[in-house]
């Protein structure tokens, strides 16, 4: 599995709501702070989005996406010098896939879906990005069409297992959006390396073995790349060393199987720690509190 695919697998992700709304002459909405990640599109109609701590409002058009991950308020209008209505006036108590009709006509349809990420590692993900990853190329727009035109399908002409499948697609959409953003964006931090190809490929041989005795020198030899080379350039790309990379990965997997019950020494074992102090000190360092500790904590969701 690509190391992408291995993180998000990692956070479960899941799409618990899906669902959108069309709207008609003048309307203006304001939804306050919430927990849960946001993937949406215009697909028909243009309207403006304004996101608290963004700077500039944008102008969206058909076929553009947004994601928002950081639960920031924000406004979504056909004007942004109309007062607002609260969004419970209109979504409070819609159903799921529920289409809302604001006013009586469709000149906009906004479709998307809600997301949770599980465990407290979410941040790895989500605290990279930007508070709106906005999606508005033609290349962004013809790559999500199919996914949105599907989805719109599903919540219009609801039929036995629409609402599964409008949620699948829904999760499709969320990993697209963050490869065409990884695509299209520089910046330091794991994501934005896997589009790199050496240390792209570097990461992926420390997800695909992280119980290996890894050295620096390896994994530049696994890529091709002197070390010295290798190191640096790791180290631009995702502000952190190789080895620094794979200690927090390791305890991230580690975290997650004493969730399950697992016991510390087999978790230990499992990641290549020959010594359950030597493991219990490195899960100290990186998570900030002991193996046994952790182990009797209730698993965390974010998201809601």
């Amino acid at each position: 599995m690509d190391p992408l695919s291995d993180v998000i697998s990692f956070l479960e992700l899941r799409s618990y709501r899906v669902g959108g709304f069309e709207a008609g002459g003048d309307w203006s909405i304001r939804f306050g702070p919430y927990e849960a990640i946001k993937c949406y599109a215009v697909t028909s109609g243009a309207c403006w989005l304004a996101v608290e701590g963004d700077g500039e409002p944008a102008f969206l058009q058909q076929g553009d996406c947004f994601l928002l991950p950081h639960g920031r308020p924000f406004r979504i209008a056909s004007d942004l010098a109309l007062q607002p209505d609260d969004w419970q006036r209109h979504f409070l108590g819609a159903g799921e896939g529920t289409l809302v009709k604001l006013n009586d006509s469709r000149g906009v349809t906004v479709l998307g879906g809600h997301f949770q990420l599980a465990g407290p590692q979410a941040k790895m993900l989500l605290g990279i990005l930007p508070p709106v990853v906005r999606l508005q190329s033609e290349t962004d727009r013809e790559t999500l069409r199919w996914a949105f035109d599907r989805m719109r399908q599903e919540l219009t002409d609801l039929k036995p297992g629409s609402i599964l499948i409008a949620q699948q697609v829904a999760c499709m959409i969320f990993v697209q959006a963050l490869r065409l953003y990884l695509n299209e964006t520089k910046g330091v931090g794991w994501l934005f390396a896997l589009s790199d190809k050496n240390v792209g490929a570097a990461i992926a041989a420390m997800h695909r073995e992280p119980a290996r005795h890894w050295t620096v020198a390896e994994l530049a030899l696994e890529v091709g790349m002197s070390r010295s080379g290798f190191a640096a350039r790791f180290g631009e790309l995702v502000g952190e060393g190789p080895i620094e990379y794979l200690t927090r990965w390791r305890m991230l997997l580690a975290e997650r199987s004493l969730s399950r019950g697992e016991p510390v020494g087999a978790v230990a074992r499992s990641l290549g720690y020959e010594s359950e102090s030597g493991f219990s000190t490195a899960y100290k360092r990186v998570m900030g509190s002991t193996p046994r500790h952790h182990a009797r904590m209730p698993a965390v969701a974010i998201g809601g």
